[in-house]
């Protein structure tokens, strides 16, 4: 066994923190009721991302880091472009706290099964390990449950959903295409979907190549696609050869792959567009707007702090590992809860604070033990 350099996981345990705070509270800022007014479609939303990812990458360079570039970075946005785009549908069609529930748990299951099966990090007993995962993944269900129980409201009558699935139901082609123009649909949801409106959301129905799937259910599986494709978005960062391609390293050419892989995803959703509709300013007429006036503060501010949790992630993952690194890093949902009932008071019964305290503490007792159970090689 290869003991650990103790400054290397110095190092990379408060890295891990400053990923976890990142992303946790990248969504505060398009939570205000100016960013709910709007529809944002998920490419959108995952473009302010990606552009602010790129911009604010190139300040590694004044901490002293030289510029490397490796083409793994945009192996790497292929993972999470995809994944993004795939959290944010799940946000607006399942809700904040499951989703995130789901994907946090599920990218804890995908980055211990890189680095334990594939990279063989080492342990000191996988029994241990595995229990130490198996305690994390329910302690961040746990914190996503008590989160997101009392913001439930009252379901709405079998008549009242019945007609919202019937209105859906009623869609054509020719309106499922409109659904994606400048203006938005009456069927689409905000970015967060409000307390009022999460129990009709709950029964409606979207149409997806010529078949009809419940909103809610196709979000909890945007969630679990977004989780297990994400969670392996810093795995090509252990394939990348060089000095300096690892680490504070690896910033700037993630962000490269994240914005190539974004303007690619832009070039193929034209591309469907005008093959289908066959003209050039129809297929641009129909693409979804950015909503610049409303949107350009809070997705600036939103994506220079997701910005901040990817990079302490990247560190993390070198210092600690892919299993226990990014595993460590969806504590972030920790962190999301507290502004959720701290900030937004969306959880007031002190019996259900409990419950999520309990839940975190769970959470927070499974990473130690996993962090004891590690033994990374630098």
């Amino acid at each position: 066994m290869v003991t650990p350099d103790p400054s290397a996981l110095v190092v990379g345990w408060i890295a891990a923190f400053i990923g976890a705070i990142g992303f946790g509270s990248f969504a505060v800022p398009i939570k205000g009721e100016a960013a709910n007014s709007v529809d944002i479609d998920p490419l959108v939303m995952q473009s302010y991302k990606s552009l602010m990812c790129f911009l604010t990458s190139w300040l590694v360079l004044l901490l002293g880091q030289e510029f490397s570039f490796t083409w793994w970075g945009i192996v790497s946005g292929m993972f999470w472009v995809p994944a993004g785009a795939f959290n944010i549908f799940a946000i607006r069609n399942a809700g904040l706290a499951v989703s995130q529930g789901i994907v946090s748990s599920s990218i804890v299951m995908v980055s211990f099964i890189w680095g334990n099966l594939v990279f063989r990090e080492e342990v000191q007993s996988q029994p241990v390990a595995y229990f130490a995962i198996l305690q994390i993944m329910a302690g961040l269900w746990g914190m996503s449950y008590f989160s997101s129980v009392e913001s439930s409201s009252p379901q709405h009558s079998d008549s009242d959903v019945d007609g919202d699935e019937k209105a859906d139901l009623m869609l054509n082609d020719e309106e499922v295409d409109e659904d994606f123009g400048n203006e938005p649909s009456p069927l689409s949801e905000p970015l967060e979907i409000s307390d009022e409106r999460k129990s009709s959301t709950k029964g409606r129905a979207i149409l997806i190549c010529g078949k009809t799937y419940q909103r809610r259910y196709v979000g909890l599986c945007s969630a679990l696609i977004c989780g297990i494709w994400g969670g392996s978005c810093l795995v090509p960062m252990h394939y990348a050869k060089g000095e300096n391609t690892s680490g504070l390293g690896y910033v700037i050419s993630f962000s490269v792959g994240a914005l190539v892989v974004t303007i690619f995803a832009w070039v193929c959703r034209f591309s469907y567009h005008l093959v289908k509709l066959r003209s050039l300013w129809e297929a641009y007429e129909i693409l979804p707007p950015f909503h610049l006036k409303v949107m350009w503060l809070p997705g600036a501010i939103a994506g220079s702090v997701w910005s901040l949790g990817n990079v302490g992630s990247i560190v993390a993952v070198k210092h600690l590992g892919q299993g226990v690194g990014y595993s460590a890093s969806q504590a972030a949902l920790l962190v999301s809860g507290m502004w959720g009932m701290f900030y937004y008071k969306e959880v007031t019964n002190p019996v259900t604070v409990v419950k999520w305290f309990l839940s975190a503490f769970v959470t927070i007792g499974g990473i130690l033990l996993l962090g004891y159970e590690s033994h990374v090689e630098n």
